[in-house]
Order: structure tokens, then C-alpha cells, then sequence
């Protein structure tokens, strides 16, 4: 017998049996391969590959070629960076690209090997996917946007007294609609995020007040769950960016499960600081603890960990997905930090607000200026009568049209003071509606709020929508978003700048009430692109802000022609800066801190009359 050890000689194939055999290999294989030697000429091109981009890629062989334009590709191909392309010969496909450096046995370059998979198939399937997401969204929507609005309504007394046992019914019914409502949002979500439709608005972020809205949120919860709910902020903390209604959704959700989880006489506390360029907001419970291996899946779409206690819970697996999505979209990471028994720490964190990122502050309404007609356009009977009922408890006229042929007569006939407006409508497309009205000059002053049922905020705003709700409609917020763009209409504006919000909070909540619409401004910057949107009748202005000051802002205005004439009135209580009393003097007029409200308040209203 021959000595087998590991130091006899292994037979193998001659060199041109190993060559046929590395030409079937490459025959055989089904994503395209092209190599290029080290000049970028084309040394090999498999069938795959051939198939894939069409025959005449035979002619390249020997032929050096340009791999970007030879995929269309807009930049460069980087080494080992894929690249999904487009291409409609020989036939429509989706393809996958990756170039590989080649190093020969010296260490030198020897070329490159381009891969090509085909993934028209995968894509198809998404689309598919999301199609189908929508549409039975939609399908489950429709009658949901009925049944809770209704229900809503019977239990705030709209149909007549009910009784206790009624009551106690229909509440059932209200919180179980609103789960599945929450249920279908998070399925929604994931489509959105999953094939890039998420609309972000990244504006500087206030975290105290995020965390302080979202613990007042669950208090009652905790308190009836014997729970503490506490709140440790860093201060100074600076301002995040982000997106404020999606990172108070990302929150809600971290606290709403430090609640579940954990036993009673337990505490959740909510923490924000800093940490170099970056707002870290962290959420710990004493619960129940999470184990290692379940922690490298806690963020993975439907995994929930497995145990008596989240079975009798319940829930979807999606919530967390959501939360990273959301989270990483932003530029930030998040993470959790958990030992089983020994309670949870689940955290977030963002960049810190460049200079760049500026909030366009809303336009609010006097507090009553409910009145005037609103035109509802649904293709839906039962959906036009729930939001006409809601706008008549308001005070509203109000006509419905369910095409948009209808509609847009109306609009011209009628002039209403608002339109509501679902894109989704049988004999046209909503959004060709919508870029009828604001085209045409007789309706461009109209403000439009569009009321949908898929997610297409940024499509919306972009052909001039007001605002934006997704269905299920929520009551409080459709009504007062009409009132601030009704009341807005013809009430004088003011814009209100101070970085002490509990100054600004109080003179918007008085001239409202007084029946003017107000813009608040919490610096310079903010104040600009609130003028760029809305043009204010008078400005309120602090001297003394960050980012940039209301010396700064009195420059900008009163440099500019469409802006020099609106009046400036300057709050201060700091000493004049002497080298600037140039722009001061711009200024309509000069009050000193502290000042009362209401006196400030009857000066605006004096100095306007004065003015008018």
C-alpha cells in the first residue's frame, strides 16, 4: 500500500483538464461574471453574463471598456460597492453589480472581476408586496375611519344620552379599533420605510419637551399600573435633529413598554443628555430583564421576546423594528442594554441641530374662528358625512363632492373658506385635482387639507396642500387645523420671537384670544423662515436669542424690499448694545422686560389700528 500521509504528493488534474473544468464552472454559474485584466481589458465573459446584458458584450472580449457607462451608472462602480441598475435590453431587468479588485500572487493588481445577479424578480416581488400592503390598508382603513369615528361620536353624546352598560360597550368597542388602527400603521410603517416613502421633517428638537409631553401622556397609565414615571434631563441639553412627531412616536413606544414589562411598584425614568455630537435619550424600567440571545433580535421586524408575561401582553414584534428604522433614517442609532431580572435600559440618540436645520414654525389661528364654508371631497358617503359632523359641531357650513369634475365646480362657485381632500378618488387622481386648484387663480388661495389613507405627505405638501392627516381621522386635530387656516385667512398676524417659550407660549395663547393668528419664533432663523411662508403684519422681537439675534433679524427685514415695511416692535431686558442702536432705530417702537401680557397685548392691538 502505498504511505497516504500528509506529506506524499497529492495527484491532480493536468493543467488543461482544470482549465475545462473552471470554464464549466463559470459556464455553469448563474450570475453573470466578467474579469478584467490589469490594463481593464476584457479577458472573460461567462454566458450568464452574456444573457444577462445582451450578446454584444461577446464583442468586448479582448477590448478595454468603461464599466460606468457600460451599466449607466451615474458614478463610478468603488470596489466591492454594489450597484443596482436598471436596463431595458435585451429585456427589462433589475440587476445587482459588484466589482472585486483581483490581487496576483506578488501582491500586485491583476485586474478585476465584475458579478452580475439578477434581482427583477425580488424587486417585482416588492412592489407587489406593497401594493398589496396598500391596498388592503386601504380595504381596512375605509370602514375603520366609520366605525371609530362613529363610535366616537356616540360615546361623546352626538347621538343622545347613553347608559352606563352602553358606555362601558362601546368603550370596548373604541379600544379595540384603536388597536387595530395602531396595528395596520405599524404594518404601514414598515412598507413605507422599507421601500424609502417615509416623509421626514428634520427640525432642531427640544427633547425636555418631547419627554415631559410623552410622560404626561402615560402618568395616569404608570399611576394605575403602580408605576413611577420620572424624567432626568441634562441642562443645558442641546437641541437634536430630527423629526419631531416621528422621534414622540419612537419615545411613546420605548415607554409604553418599560410600563408593560414591568411589575408593579417598579419605576421607569426617562433620561436625555449629551454625548459628544450626539442627544442620548434612554428609557430603564425595572421589568423583567432581557437575555442575551434575545437581545440580537429585540430590533428585528415580529420578533417579540418569548415568556409567560409578553404572551399575556401581546403585541406585533414591530414596534422596536420601527423605532431603528425611524432612528437610523435620522442619522442616529439605537440600542438596549438589559440583564435578565434585572430590569431594561432601551436608548436613542441623534445628531445634535446644526445651524443649518431650522423649524418652520405653524401658523395658529384666533381661538374662535370657527365659521364660513368648508368643502369636504370624499368618494366615500359614510367618510364625507363623519368629517361634515365633525365640522358642524364646529361651527362650519359644509358641502360635499365625491369626483374631483364635481369638486373643482364647487371650488369655483362656491369659494369655500377650506377644502378637505382625499387623493384617493374614483374618477381622477386626488393630486391632479389638487394641482388644478392650485393653478388656477380663482382657487389658488384655497387652503387644502388632504385627508388620506396612504402615506403621500411629501407628494402633497409639494403641490401645495396646507396640512396633511392620515385616516383614521382624528377629530380634535382636523378641527383645529381648519381653524388655524381659516382663522388665518383674514385675521392680522403676528409673529411672536423669543427664546423664552414660557413668554411666547403666553402672548400667542392672549392674542389668539384677542383674534389674532400668531407665528411662534424660538430664534432668529425660525423667525426668517416664518417669514418666507407668512408674511406677518407686525413682529414681536427679543434682542437677545441664539443662532442668531433680533439685531440680526431687524437687519434681514428691514434689508429686504418685500419685507423693509412690516413694523418691528423690540422686547428686551438687556442693555442696549450701543454699536447696533443703528438698527434699533429701525424699530416701529422699544418695551422693556417685564411687561404685562395683557398690556403688551392692547398695544399690538392699538399699534395695528394705528397702522391700519
Amino acid at each position: 500500500m502505498p504511505d497516504n500521509g500528509s506529506d506524499a504528493p497529492r495527484s491532480v488534474a493536468s493543467q488543461g483538464d482544470q482549465c475545462e473544468r473552471i470554464q464549466a464552472i463559470l459556464a455553469a454559474t448563474a450570475d453573470g461574471l466578467i474579469v478584467l485584466d490589469a490594463a481593464g481589458c476584457v479577458e472573460l465573459v461567462n454566458p450568464a453574463a452574456a444573457t444577462l446584458l445582451g450578446h454584444a458584450v461577446d464583442n468586448l472580449l479582448g477590448e478595454p471598456v468603461d464599466v460606468q457607462s457600460l451599466f449607466g451608472l451615474d458614478e463610478p462602480l468603488e470596489n466591492g460597492v454594489a450597484a443596482e441598475v436598471e436596463i431595458a435590453e435585451p429585456a427589462h431587468r433589475v440587476l445587482l453589480v459588484r466589482m472585486n479588485r483581483v490581487t496576483g500572487h506578488d501582491g500586485m493588481p491583476a485586474g478585476h472581476v465584475i458579478s452580475v445577479h439578477d434581482i427583477t424578480a425580488e424587486r417585482e416581488a416588492a412592489v407587489m408586496k406593497n401594493e398589496f400592503v396598500s391596498m388592503v390598508s386601504h380595504e381596512l382603513r375605509t370602514p375603520l375611519t366609520s366605525i371609530k369615528g362613529y363610535v366616537d361620536l356616540i360615546v361623546d353624546g352626538d347621538a343622545g344620552e347613553i347608559n352606563e352598560i352602553q358606555r362601558e360597550f362601546l368603550g370596548i368597542v373604541q379600544e379595540n379599533s384603536d388597536r387595530l388602527v395602531s396595528l395596520i400603521n405599524d404594518i404601514l410603517d414598515i412598507s413605507r420605510i422599507e421601500s424609502g416613502r417615509v416623509h421626514l421633517r428634520v427640525e432642531p428638537l427640544e427633547m425636555s419637551e418631547i419627554i415631559q409631553g410623552v410622560a404626561d401622556t402615560f402618568r395616569a397609565v404608570a399611576a394605575s399600573a403602580d408605576i413611577e414615571l420620572k424624567c432626568r434631563v441634562e441642562e443645558p441639553l442641546p437641541r437634536a435633529a430630527g423629526d419631531r412627531d416621528r422621534i414622540g412616536q419612537v419615545l411613546m413606544n420605548l415607554v409604553s413598554n418599560a410600563i408593560k414589562y414591568s411589575p408593579g411598584g417598579g419605576s421607569v425614568t426617562i433620561e436625555a443628555r449629551q454625548e459628544g455630537e450626539e442627544v442620548v435619550v434612554s428609557v430603564s424600567d425595572t421589568g423583567i430583564g432581557i437575555a442575551p440571545d434575545d437581545q440580537e433580535r429585540l430590533f428585528t421586524k415580529f420578533y417579540r421576546v418569548d415568556s409567560s408575561l409578553t404572551r399575556d401582553i401581546g403585541g406585533t414584534g414591530l414596534g422596536l423594528s420601527i423605532c431603528k428604522s425611524v432612528v437610523e433614517l435620522l442619522g442616529g442609532d439605537v440600542g438596549c442594554d438589559s440583564e435578565a431580572g434585572t430590569g431594561s435600559t432601551f436608548w436613542f440618540s441623534l445628531p445634535v441641530a446644526s445651524c443649518e436645520v431650522v423649524r418652520k414654525p405653524e401658523l395658529e389661528g384666533p381661538l374662535e374662528s370657527a365659521g364660513g364654508l368648508v368643502l369636504v371631497v370624499d368618494r366615500e358617503p359614510s367618510t364625507c358625512d363623519l368629517i361634515g359632523t365633525y365640522l358642524r359641531k364646529r361651527g362650519y357650513e359644509v358641502e360635499y363632492a365625491h369626483d374631483a369634475e364635481v369638486a373643482h365646480g364647487k371650488a369655483l362657485r362656491l369659494q369655500p373658506r377650506a377644502i378637505t381632500l382625499d387623493v384617493m378618488l374614483e374618477d381622477d387622481d386626488g393630486f391632479e385635482l389638487l394641482h388644478q386648484l392650485k393653478d388656477d387663480p380663482r382657487t389658488r388661495d384655497i387652503p387644502v387639507v388632504v385627508l388620506s389613507i396612504v402615506c403621500d405627505e411629501g407628494r402633497s405638501l409639494r403641490l401645495g396642500a396646507a396640512n396633511y392627516l392620515e385616516k383614521p381621522i382624528d377629530q380634535a386635530r382636523l378641527t383645529r387645523i381648519v381653524d388655524d387656516l381659516v382663522g388665518g385667512q383674514e385675521a392680522p398676524l403676528v409673529l411672536v420671537v423669543d427664546d423664552d417659550r414660557a413668554i411666547v407660549g403666553a402672548m400667542s395663547s392672549m392674542l389668539r384670544a384677542k383674534g389674532f393668528s400668531v407665528i411662534s419664533a424660538y430664534d432668529g432663523q425660525e423667525a426668517m423662515a416664518a417669514i418666507d411662508e407668512h408674511r406677518p403684519a407686525l413682529i414681536l422681537l427679543d434682542l437677545c436669542m441664539p443662532v442668531m439675534d433680533g439685531y440680526q433679524v431687524i437687519q434681514e427685514v428691514k434689508s429686504t424690499e418685500e419685507t423693509r415695511d412690516i413694523p418691528i416692535v423690540v422686547m428686551t431686558a438687556h442693555r442696549i448694545d450701543r454699536e447696533r442702536t443703528d438698527l434699533l432705530a429701525m424699530a416701529a417702537e422699544q418695551l422693556k422686560k417685564p411687561f404685562a401680557v395683557e398690556d403688551l397685548v392692547e398695544r399690538v392691538e392699538q399699534f395695528l389700528a394705528e397702522e391700519g
